[in-house]
């Protein structure tokens, strides 16, 4: 009789991954709300909190429906001061912000998410603590 083994791999993607799941889908979610705002006149809102980034139109029920995404679990908003919502105008401008994450993965580092002028730009940079 011949015994096949079928090794499963795990199921589970390593905390590294997650982080890098959340910054990319953080991404596309940010550039779909620029363009939004931009090409249908529908002001946006990105909310910041220490659970997760919420993406809302400025008015209730006008433009497309709130999106939550959660913080991966090795990821928390920094002790730093940070700028808990940013708006991004009708015509795609968001406001200045600064927003700081602290990695459990990263002790020494934090990331800083800088809103920036001009059209939908932010930047993702490492910052020493």
């Amino acid at each position: 009789m011949l015994v096949i083994v079928v090794y499963r791999f795990p199921s589970t993607r390593p905390p590294a991954d997650d982080e890098k799941v959340f910054w990319q889908r953080y991404a596309t979610l940010w550039q779909t709300r620029v363009f939004i705002a931009s090409a249908y006149d529908y002001q946006q809102l990105v909310q910041f909190n220490s659970r997760e980034v919420v993406f809302a139109p400025a008015q209730p029920g006008v433009g497309p429906a709130t999106v939550r995404l959660a913080l991966p679990a090795t990821l928390h908003l920094a002790d730093r001061h940070s700028t808990p919502e940013v708006t991004i105008t009708k015509n795609g401008h968001p406001s200045l912000a600064a927003v700081y994450y602290q990695s459990t993965l990263r002790p020494k580092l934090l990331y800083k998410l800088s809103i920036k002028m001009g059209w939908g730009g932010y930047e993702l940079e490492d910052v020493p603590v």
